[in-house]
């Protein structure tokens, strides 16, 4: 790849890098989603700014009007960093690594996707349909955009989302399958009371029926087929003599299998029943659910594909499940080829140590383009 491309690039990505762009900071996501839009202005493409929800607007971008897209290469420009966070620590290289809030979650992920297409010629670009969506919200779950997304999605063939690439030498490593998560929370509503009478007073501790259930989803976790349960906030409680009337806790499940999902919804109802007769009185506070991303016999034939692509370069497409969510997972339950990963090789996020492999970002570029290109062969050839 032309050097002075790859030096482009890396300075689009310190600007990028640079400009706040949590939650707490919809106008630094909507600045970045004006970066991508100009560049594709520039470049002909038709772009729509869409104004999901209060966390900025999601980036449509297309090459053309069509019914049916052959790729809907997606990212997102939100970060879980608060406002502040570029100024303490702003893009920095060091020994062919790049620091700095967003680089690998998943700002260098999303310049992947504009610069795959870049320098691809008109004759590529004309026999291929290509859709892009830029996400504002993906670290809040994707709660503003996914309908919009899962919309185009129905639409389009293949879908290649630049979440980082695993950093595993000698290979970056991809995904085809993530697990599933169920959300939860709840508010246990008890009886209060003095403790030292509360065998007698009619009290009832929220606490005491909260700590069941979380013993109890505990027990959900499995090493074998790969279920995850976790308790991470709880409340409750005013004093050590006093019995607790409320508790409050939220947490999640992960699974990997349909039937483990079964057996946590069974137990939800299980612990349900089991506080109703214990004469507590529960509100769920959290739900949410996000399904497993599985891969598909088209997406399992795909990666044979863009595994005998980088053979011709004497590199390995390495594929490994993940147990974080993306957008893979709800936009994989709407078409036939879904792969993740596909942005250059990092790792760290969500920590102030995250970071891109300088060198891995020419390969990731180059694999998109060629995958483009091939699509283009094949229309011609048929």
């Amino acid at each position: 790849m032309d050097q002075k491309i790859l030096d482009q690039f890396f300075r689009d990505l310190e600007a990028l890098v640079n400009v706040d762009s949590g939650q707490d900071a919809p106008e630094g996501i909507r600045a970045n989603a004006e970066f991508f839009k100009a560049e594709f202005d520039a470049l002909g493409w038709i772009t729509e700014m869409v104004d999901v929800g209060s966390t900025g607007p999601c980036l449509v971008v297309r090459n053309r009007e069509a019914e049916y897209y052959d790729f809907f290469l997606t990212g997102h420009l939100d970060t879980v960093f608060p406002k502040g966070t570029t100024a303490s620590r702003p893009y920095r290289e060091e020994d062919g690594l790049i620091y700095g809030p967003g680089t690998c979650d998943m700002k260098a992920g999303c310049l992947t996707m504009l610069y795959a297409v870049k320098e691809l010629p008109a004759e590529v670009l004309d026999r291929v349909n290509i859709l892009m969506i830029f996400q504002p919200d993906e670290e809040i779950g994707s709660v503003y955009s996914k309908d919009l997304m899962c919309e185009w999605a129905k639409k389009c063939r293949i879908c290649l989302v630049y979440e980082a690439a695993g950093n595993a030498k000698p290979w970056a490593h991809h995904c085809i399958q993530r697990r599933g998560a169920m959300r939860l929370g709840f508010r246990f509503h008890g009886v209060a009371g003095h403790a030292g009478n509360m065998l007698y007073n009619g009290a009832i501790s929220a606490i005491s029926e909260m700590a069941y259930w979380i013993t109890r989803l505990d027990g959900l976790v499995s090493h074998e087929k790969n279920t995850t349960a976790n308790v991470g906030i709880v409340k409750g409680g005013i004093g050590r003599n006093v019995v607790a009337d409320t508790a409050e806790m939220e947490g999640e499940v992960r699974y990997e299998l349909a039937e483990e999902y079964v057996k946590a919804k069974a137990l939800l109802a299980e612990l349900h029943q089991h506080a109703e007769a214990a004469g507590v009185r529960v509100e769920q506070t959290l739900e949410g659910e996000t399904a497993a991303m599985v891969p598909t016999a088209e997406t399992l034939a795909y990666v044979e594909f863009l595994s005998s692509l980088e053979k011709q370069v004497d590199r390995e497409f390495v594929v490994f499940k993940r147990g974080g969510l993306s957008a893979a997972n709800f936009v994989s339950q709407h078409l036939p080829i879904c792969v993740d990963g596909m942005g250059p090789a990092g790792s760290g996020a969500h920590a102030d140590t995250e970071y891109v492999v300088k060198d891995s970002v020419a390969p990731a570029i180059r694999l998109t383009a060629e995958a483009i290109r091939a699509v283009a062969l094949e229309k011609t050839n048929n």
